[in-house]
């Protein structure tokens, strides 16, 4: 949920995500905050509340997966 108090709405923040074949995060941090302090302590405090996904598909050999993800202000808004 985007704050509403975020001062640019064409605020980007990066993460990386790690995730362990049984779906538990492993790690989750800010890589490319966004300059905007309200929009990067949501994406933070989000990051604190996922704690686990789905496990892998059966078959997969790899013990962690690592993803980076862009939150995008402008886009979250477009979408409602």
């Amino acid at each position: 949920i985007p704050p509403d108090n975020a001062q640019n709405d064409e605020a980007n923040v990066k993460v990386t995500v790690t995730i362990a074949r049984d779906g538990t995060v492993v790690s989750a941090r800010i890589i490319g905050p966004s300059d905007d302090p309200g929009v990067d302590a949501s994406v933070q405090r989000t990051l604190e509340r996922v704690k686990f996904i789905a496990p892998f598909p059966e078959g997969s050999t790899e013990k962690e997966r690592t993803y980076t993800i862009n939150f995008n202000l402008k886009a979250k808004r477009m979408l409602g």
